[in-house]
């Protein structure tokens, strides 16, 4: 973050940005202006130095610890392997641990860390790289199924994601395209297949099938369980020949260090222990859910992007970055109310973590 003077000219452009982005929404009316400007948005943020977060440097060691080193990142942290030229760039507190995602983003991170060998310059490109090449994916799967021109700007001219992108390199931008290919595929083998492969990618969206069988009444078609059970053996398999059984639970659970954003923290900050701020938080995301479930079978629709909000607002865990999944599908689904949802998640994150008034 920006020191000095430029502290205020950075503040003042990411207030900026946030209201043009919403301004922009409003009056998009042309997909294809749409579409152009989102590209160049979230291109931009690559000519910057990594932005917010070094979490690029994370993902290149713990990839090395395979690639490099045959070691298992379920196993063995990056601090295991202190002549490793990546080590000196994780931040301390990410050293001496393993990794906390799903064993197809640990395949998948390989390749960014393989392309740049020992250099932590073209490490944090290439993560870059591919986190926008993910974010312009989805970006045109909602292009090409909506062909609504907000949605494309709602999910395209978001600010936050272009600096924690593009800019940062975080790697949600590939989990999204997988929700979006989920939300479009409906209950096809095609829509199943992404459900799996982005809970192996990230544990949280298996969390969310059950809305789509109560969208349509637990009458998903054979197609739809064919690919899910197909889809999930696979990856297992490929998972334990990988990397054992380590990956269980970290893959369905994830990281659950705290963070200061989530309703947890606020909680907390009103004098609540944590166990009990955490148990409160359960209980408002599964009055949700459930809320949810009952729309999906009343009325066929199933609001993921409110139900991926909830999840955010509720958790002891929330990064800035998380807000992309409840935009991508606010984006896919065209839902209005998701989308002041995710706008009001979108503004609250990004001015709570990348500036300081």
């Amino acid at each position: 973050m920006p020191t000095g003077g430029w502290a205020t000219v950075w503040t003042w452009s990411i207030v900026a940005a946030l209201a043009l982005y919403a301004l922009g929404v409003a009056v998009a009316r042309s997909c294809a202006l749409a579409l152009g400007v989102a590209i160049v948005v979230q291109l931009l943020p690559l000519a910057s130095p990594l932005l917010l977060s070094k979490d690029a440097y994370a993902y290149w060691s713990q990839a090395r610890v395979l690639i490099a080193h045959g070691g298992n990142p379920y196993r063995d942290p990056p601090g295991r392997f202190a002549a490793d030229p990546s080590l000196p760039y994780v931040s301390e507190s990410w050293r001496q641990t393993t990794v906390d995602y799903g064993p197809a983003w640990e395949v998948v991170g390989t390749a960014p860390a393989a392309a740049a060998g020992t250099s932590a310059r073209a490490a944090e490109l290439a993560y870059r790289a591919l986190a926008v090449l993910g974010i312009l994916a989805a970006i045109v799967l909602v292009a090409r199924r909506t062909r609504n021109p907000a949605a494309i700007a709602f999910v395209g001219w978001n600010p936050l994601v272009a600096l924690h992108f593009a800019g940062g390199g975080h790697n949600d931008a590939w989990v999204a395209v997988l929700l979006a290919l989920a939300v479009f595929g409906g209950d096809s083998a095609r829509g199943s297949a992404a459900w799996s492969a982005a809970t192996f990618y990230k544990g949280f969206p298996g969390f969310f099938v059950p809305l789509q069988l109560a969208r349509v009444r637990l009458q998903a078609r054979n197609s739809f369980w064919l690919g899910l059970g197909a889809t999930t053996a696979v990856l297992a398999i490929v998972s334990f020949g990988l990397f054992g059984t380590a990956w269980i639970t970290t893959a369905f659970t994830g990281a659950n260090t705290p963070s200061g954003l989530g309703g947890v923290h606020w909680l907390e900050q009103l004098g609540l222990r944590y166990r009990y701020a955490v148990g409160i938080g359960g209980f408002a995301f599964a009055c949700v859910y459930v809320a949810l479930l009952v729309h999906a079978w009343r009325h066929g629709r199933a609001r993921f992007s409110l139900a991926t909000s909830a999840l955010c607002l509720t958790a002891a865990q929330l990064r800035p970055w998380y807000a992309l999944w409840p935009v991508v599908l606010a984006g896919a689904e065209e839902d209005a109310v998701a989308a002041v949802v995710a706008y009001a998640l979108t503004s609250y994150l990004l001015l709570a973590d990348a500036v300081h008034f």
